[in-house]
């Protein structure tokens, strides 16, 4: 067999885990059968006095187990303050200097970021008391209708169209509109669009 060449670190730690509840559980139930035995060699207690001891033991538990999970709580952040002190390589090969930012430059950020909150803040209570600012007011009330504009052509067919399109007066009249069936399908759809 290949002789191994490192340890499996969370293996390991899993079985000392596993190791120290197997411990403690040992340990716990060779206190268990002390206490019995005690317990039948002093012989019959009162009800106050065993719900008395009852709850010391129930509050001695909940104490160790907070202990146990500050504990492990504590020993996670320092794995973490860890993890994070570690230098990244790749950081040092290239390094910018960081400007300084001086306190007239900070007042003005403050400044600006106060200001922008400030519109945040007037806008957002605009928009709930439904209030509009003078030119959003503008925009909605002078908009034109085009309900009765005579500019616009309403016609259904191409004829139709080209009989309201009034081009030019000089213009000959066409003879032949099949031939120009295209451009004065052209001039109906600009005319739709307009």
């Amino acid at each position: 067999m290949p002789k191994k060449m490192g340890l499996n670190s969370k293996a390991e730690v899993a079985k000392s885990r596993k190791n120290a509840a197997e411990a403690e559980q040992k340990d716990r139930q060779t206190r268990e059968k002390e206490e019995q035995y005690w317990r039948e060699a002093e012989g019959p207690k009162s009800k106050a006095v065993k719900k008395r001891e009852e709850e010391a033991e129930k509050k001695a538990e909940t104490a160790a187990k907070k202990l146990e999970a500050k504990r492990l709580a504590e020993q996670e952040e320092k794995e973490l303050e860890k993890a994070l002190k570690k230098p990244d390589k790749k950081a040092n090969r290239v390094t910018v200097p960081v400007p300084k930012v001086t306190e007239a430059e900070l007042i003005r950020r403050r400044e600006e970021d106060q200001v922008a909150l400030a519109k945040k803040a007037e806008d957002s209570k605009k928009k709930q008391t439904r209030m509009a600012g003078e030119d959003e007011y503008e925009k909605m009330v002078l908009v034109t209708n085009t309900n009765r504009d005579d500019s616009l052509i309403e016609a259904h067919t191409v004829d139709e169209a080209l009989a309201r399109i009034t081009v030019s007066d000089n213009l000959p009249v066409d003879r032949h509109p099949e031939k120009r069936l295209k451009a004065s399908f052209k001039v109906y759809l600009v005319c739709l669009l307009l």
